[in-house]
Protein backbone atom coordinates (compact mmCIF):
# COMPACT_ATOMS: atom_id res chain seq x y z
CA UNK A 1 0.00 0.00 0.00
CA UNK A 2 3.52 2.37 0.28
CA UNK A 3 4.12 4.66 -2.38
CA UNK A 4 7.04 4.86 -4.62
CA UNK A 5 6.96 7.02 -7.30
CA UNK A 6 3.74 7.05 -6.77
CA UNK A 7 3.49 3.39 -7.70
CA UNK A 8 0.68 1.73 -5.45
CA UNK A 9 1.83 -1.73 -3.86
CA UNK A 10 0.14 -4.62 -2.22
CA UNK A 11 1.46 -6.76 0.45
CA UNK A 12 1.86 -10.33 0.24
CA UNK A 13 -1.20 -11.90 0.64
CA UNK A 14 0.27 -13.45 4.28
CA UNK A 15 0.50 -9.80 5.66
CA UNK A 16 -2.92 -9.33 3.80
CA UNK A 17 -4.88 -11.67 5.61
CA UNK A 18 -2.94 -10.36 9.12
CA UNK A 19 -4.70 -6.65 8.50
CA UNK A 20 -7.12 -4.75 10.11
CA UNK A 21 -10.29 -4.25 8.48
CA UNK A 22 -9.20 -0.69 8.14
CA UNK A 23 -5.81 -1.61 6.31
CA UNK A 24 -7.88 -4.27 4.16
CA UNK A 25 -10.08 -1.86 2.78
CA UNK A 26 -6.93 0.45 1.69
CA UNK A 27 -5.95 -3.39 -0.11
CA UNK A 28 -9.72 -4.11 -1.29
CA UNK A 29 -10.29 -0.28 -2.60
CA UNK A 30 -7.02 -0.82 -4.72
CA UNK A 31 -8.33 -3.67 -6.78
CA UNK A 32 -12.01 -2.34 -6.51
CA UNK A 33 -12.08 1.03 -5.40
CA UNK A 34 -13.51 2.04 -2.53
CA UNK A 35 -16.82 -0.29 -1.30
CA UNK A 36 -17.06 -1.16 1.83
CA UNK A 37 -19.78 -3.42 1.50
CA UNK A 38 -17.71 -6.25 -0.75
CA UNK A 39 -14.76 -5.14 1.78
CA UNK A 40 -16.50 -6.31 4.82
CA UNK A 41 -17.75 -9.55 2.65
CA UNK A 42 -14.18 -10.17 1.35
CA UNK A 43 -12.35 -9.47 5.15
CA UNK A 44 -14.84 -12.16 6.49
CA UNK A 45 -13.50 -14.60 4.20
CA UNK A 46 -10.09 -14.58 5.29
CA UNK A 47 -7.89 -16.50 5.31
CA UNK A 48 -6.39 -16.39 1.55
CA UNK A 49 -3.78 -18.21 0.04
CA UNK A 50 -3.57 -16.18 -2.40
CA UNK A 51 -4.95 -12.90 -4.72
CA UNK A 52 -5.89 -15.44 -7.07
CA UNK A 53 -7.99 -16.97 -3.83
CA UNK A 54 -9.24 -13.68 -2.71
CA UNK A 55 -10.61 -12.51 -5.99
CA UNK A 56 -12.10 -15.69 -6.93
CA UNK A 57 -13.95 -15.48 -3.71
CA UNK A 58 -14.69 -11.47 -4.15
CA UNK A 59 -16.61 -12.94 -7.41
CA UNK A 60 -18.39 -15.33 -6.06
CA UNK A 61 -19.14 -12.58 -3.32
CA UNK A 62 -20.10 -10.36 -6.04
CA UNK A 63 -22.64 -12.86 -7.33
CA UNK A 64 -24.28 -13.57 -4.32
CA UNK A 65 -25.18 -9.42 -3.31
CA UNK A 66 -28.76 -8.33 -3.92
CA UNK A 67 -29.32 -6.72 -7.02
CA UNK A 68 -29.31 -3.31 -4.60
CA UNK A 69 -26.25 -4.37 -3.13
CA UNK A 70 -24.81 -5.12 -6.48
CA UNK A 71 -25.67 -1.16 -7.63
CA UNK A 72 -23.61 -0.03 -4.74
CA UNK A 73 -20.52 -2.06 -5.61
CA UNK A 74 -21.10 -1.64 -9.81
CA UNK A 75 -21.36 2.31 -8.32
CA UNK A 76 -18.14 2.37 -6.85
CA UNK A 77 -15.86 2.44 -10.05
CA UNK A 78 -15.34 5.88 -11.51
CA UNK A 79 -16.93 6.84 -14.58
CA UNK A 80 -14.60 6.57 -17.72
CA UNK A 81 -13.44 10.73 -18.54
CA UNK A 82 -14.49 11.54 -15.13
CA UNK A 83 -12.22 14.70 -13.82
CA UNK A 84 -8.44 13.11 -13.02
CA UNK A 85 -9.17 14.69 -9.44
CA UNK A 86 -11.63 12.34 -9.03
CA UNK A 87 -9.92 9.20 -9.92
CA UNK A 88 -7.78 7.03 -8.22
CA UNK A 89 -3.99 6.72 -8.89
CA UNK A 90 -4.96 3.47 -10.47
CA UNK A 91 -7.63 4.74 -12.16
CA UNK A 92 -6.17 7.94 -13.53
CA UNK A 93 -3.32 5.52 -14.98
CA UNK A 94 -5.67 2.96 -16.39
CA UNK A 95 -7.26 5.92 -18.54
CA UNK A 96 -4.54 6.79 -20.07
CA UNK A 97 -2.68 10.52 -20.55
CA UNK A 98 -4.61 13.65 -22.37
CA UNK A 99 -4.76 13.51 -26.11
CA UNK A 100 -4.91 16.20 -28.64
CA UNK A 101 -8.88 16.06 -28.78
CA UNK A 102 -9.52 15.58 -25.03
CA UNK A 103 -11.86 18.16 -24.71
CA UNK A 104 -13.81 16.66 -27.06
CA UNK A 105 -13.38 12.99 -26.27
CA UNK A 106 -14.20 14.00 -22.05
CA UNK A 107 -17.44 16.09 -23.60
CA UNK A 108 -18.75 12.84 -25.55
CA UNK A 109 -17.93 10.34 -22.75
CA UNK A 110 -20.10 12.95 -20.21
CA UNK A 111 -22.88 12.51 -22.69
CA UNK A 112 -22.33 8.29 -22.92
CA UNK A 113 -22.50 8.21 -19.37
CA UNK A 114 -25.40 10.11 -18.65
CA UNK A 115 -27.22 7.75 -21.58
CA UNK A 116 -26.36 4.77 -19.94
CA UNK A 117 -27.24 5.79 -16.36
CA UNK A 118 -30.44 7.19 -17.89
CA UNK A 119 -30.41 3.93 -19.18
CA UNK A 120 -29.65 1.41 -16.91
CA UNK A 121 -29.17 3.39 -13.55
CA UNK A 122 -25.89 2.84 -12.83
CA UNK A 123 -22.34 2.94 -13.89
CA UNK A 124 -21.38 1.89 -17.30
CA UNK A 125 -17.47 -0.56 -15.93
CA UNK A 126 -15.36 -1.38 -19.08
CA UNK A 127 -11.74 -3.04 -18.76
CA UNK A 128 -10.24 -0.48 -20.57
CA UNK A 129 -6.75 -2.39 -20.61
CA UNK A 130 -4.59 -0.08 -22.34
CA UNK A 131 -7.22 1.08 -24.93
CA UNK A 132 -8.05 4.89 -25.38
CA UNK A 133 -10.66 6.73 -24.07
CA UNK A 134 -12.30 7.35 -27.74
CA UNK A 135 -11.75 3.61 -29.10
CA UNK A 136 -14.16 2.68 -25.99
CA UNK A 137 -16.86 4.75 -27.84
CA UNK A 138 -18.30 1.82 -29.99
CA UNK A 139 -18.48 -0.42 -27.20
CA UNK A 140 -20.57 1.77 -24.64
CA UNK A 141 -22.54 2.73 -27.76
CA UNK A 142 -23.28 -0.85 -28.25
CA UNK A 143 -24.17 -1.66 -24.97
CA UNK A 144 -26.63 1.09 -24.45
CA UNK A 145 -28.50 -0.37 -27.29
CA UNK A 146 -28.80 -3.54 -26.47
CA UNK A 147 -31.18 -2.74 -23.20
CA UNK A 148 -30.80 -5.70 -21.09
CA UNK A 149 -30.55 -4.09 -17.44
CA UNK A 150 -30.05 -7.35 -15.78
CA UNK A 151 -27.43 -8.90 -18.75
CA UNK A 152 -25.81 -4.77 -18.31
CA UNK A 153 -25.36 -5.69 -14.57
CA UNK A 154 -23.24 -8.64 -14.57
CA UNK A 155 -21.63 -7.34 -17.51
CA UNK A 156 -20.00 -4.52 -15.66
CA UNK A 157 -19.46 -6.64 -12.52
CA UNK A 158 -17.73 -9.33 -14.50
CA UNK A 159 -15.63 -6.69 -15.60
CA UNK A 160 -14.79 -4.94 -12.63
CA UNK A 161 -13.18 -8.15 -11.52
CA UNK A 162 -11.13 -8.44 -14.39
CA UNK A 163 -10.16 -4.75 -13.40
CA UNK A 164 -9.05 -6.36 -10.09
CA UNK A 165 -7.58 -9.36 -11.64
CA UNK A 166 -5.56 -7.06 -14.15
CA UNK A 167 -4.23 -4.65 -11.00
CA UNK A 168 -3.70 -7.19 -8.83
CA UNK A 169 -0.81 -8.94 -11.32
CA UNK A 170 0.45 -5.48 -12.49
CA UNK A 171 0.82 -4.83 -8.41
CA UNK A 172 2.25 -7.89 -7.57
CA UNK A 173 4.98 -7.78 -10.58
CA UNK A 174 6.14 -4.84 -9.62
CA UNK A 175 6.67 -5.94 -5.73
CA UNK A 176 8.19 -8.93 -7.50
CA UNK A 177 10.70 -6.54 -9.74
CA UNK A 178 11.73 -5.19 -6.63
CA UNK A 179 12.17 -7.53 -4.48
Amino acid sequence: MSADNQQPSLPTICETNQLSLSEFSQVISLLFEPTALLTQRIYDSRPFESYDQLLDRADELIKELSPLEQLEVVNAHPRIGEKATNLSALSRMEQGTRSANEDAVLAKWAELNKKYEDTYGFRFVVFVNGRSKDSLFPIVEERIAHGNRNQELVTGLSEMVDIARDRARKLLAARAAKI
